[in-house]
Parts: structure tokens; sequence; C-alpha cells
């Protein structure tokens, strides 16, 4: 009986359509260089005796092995200089570790009775000066109104009682600030939050210092660092 030759080119499409079809698992997403070797070799073992894998042909291939090779060696170094980033950008945030730090938040933690103090900025004259109070879930649970302000910066501290006066349980709240000024423009004002730092940690590649009150503020945004608290 009579063989039928099948052609290079039939044998190592229908590989890599039967590849590209596998479904695959761990981090291996697409034809690595170990496979791609393999089919190589395949094509010189069933080449035709009398039709022998053209010169050319093998030397783009091996092309395409060896830019395959150098693309995984820049993927794993540029991996590699990532790692090392996110080390050395962890140990600088330990440097901050028992340190007084100031960055801008409006988050409010109270806990066992005592609640964290907010700084806020006003930029010009102010003839009504609010803070409006909200719990995690995005309710608001008190109003607090400040008077008028004159340019300059403040510190509030919240009772931590709701619109009726009553006690509020411990947990993390927002203080959002409103101000208006004479002629009824909105006037512009900023906060920050300030304590000493007890955590560090990394979160979508940013460095999270905590609080010793439980906040959280980025290390990127921190404008003031001192040795004791102000």
């Amino acid at each position: 009986m009579e063989l039928a030759y099948t052609g290079i080119d039939n044998i190592l499409g229908r590989a890599e359509t039967d590849f590209k079809e596998e479904k695959l698992t761990g981090t291996q997403s697409q034809l690595d260089k170990d496979a791609f070797l393999q089919l190589l070799v395949t094509q010189l073992q069933l080449q035709d005796p009398t039709n022998p894998f053209d010169d050319k042909q093998l030397t783009a291939q091996l092309a395409q092995f060896s830019s395959l090779e150098s693309l995984n060696n820049i993927n794993e170094s540029v991996d590699a200089i990532l790692q090392q980033l996110n080390s050395n950008s962890l140990l600088s945030g330990i440097k901050f570790l028992n340190t007084y730090v100031v960055a801008p938040g409006n988050e409010v933690s109270k806990q066992d009775g005592s609640i964290s103090e907010i700084e806020y900025e006003i930029q010009e004259k102010s003839v009504r000066t609010y803070v409006n109070i909200f719990d995690e879930s995005g309710n608001i649970v008190n109003t607090i109104e400040l008077g008028s302000k004159l340019p300059g910066s403040y510190t509030f501290r919240w009772d931590g009682k709701d619109f009726n006066g009553n006690e509020l349980p411990d947990g993390k709240y927002l203080a959002r600030f409103g101000a208006t000024g004479e002629n009824g423009q909105p006037v512009l004002i900023s906060t920050k939050c300030s304590g000493k730092v007890v955590g560090v940690s990394e979160k979508n590649s940013n460095i999270i210092l905590t609080l010793e009150d439980g906040r959280e503020v980025y290390l990127s945004e921190i404008s003031e660092v001192h040795s004791s608290k102000k």
C-alpha cells in the first residue's frame, strides 16, 4: 500500500491549530519556546526526502524562535525589575513607622470614645461654613454648622453624635466640608488628616500608611513628616 505524503506546512498548520484550540491552564496563554522548538523538530523529521526543507524557511523559523526566546527573557527581566521596585517602595514606607505624617484626607475614625481630628483650610472668607458627616454606607448622619470663617487653617473634631444627639457606633466616617461666600458663591475648602504611622502595606501598586486610629493615607500624598505630634 502506498502511503500518501502529508506536507510540512499542513502538519505545522494543524499542530498550531490544535495547540491554539487547547484550553491552557496556569500562566501559559500562548505558544511558548519549548512548544515552538518541538514543532520545528517535527517539521525536520517529517520533511519530504525528495523535497527537503528549504534553507531560507529553516533560517526564518530559527529567527522566529530566537525572537520568541528574547521576548521571554525580556518579560522575565521586566517582572524582576517590577518586583524589586515594589520591594524598594515597601521598604521606603517602613521608614515612616512611628513618625507623624500629614496627608490629604477627610476620613474620621471613632474608637472607644476617641475621635480623630481633621484640618481644613478655607481659601477665602465664607459667610456660612458647614460639615456633613457620612457613615461607611454613605448615609448622612449629621450636619454641623461652623459659622463664618476668614481665610486660613482650622481644626475640626466631631462629637460622634447624629442629628438627634444620639451616640453613633465606633467606625470610620467621612467629613465633607462646604462653604459659601458673601455673594452665595461656593468657597473652596481642602482637608487634611494627620496621625502616627503604625503600619505599611501595598495595594494596587500603591504604598499605604496606616495611622494608629485606623485611617489610611497614600505614601505618595504625604505633605509633612514629624518626629512627634504637632
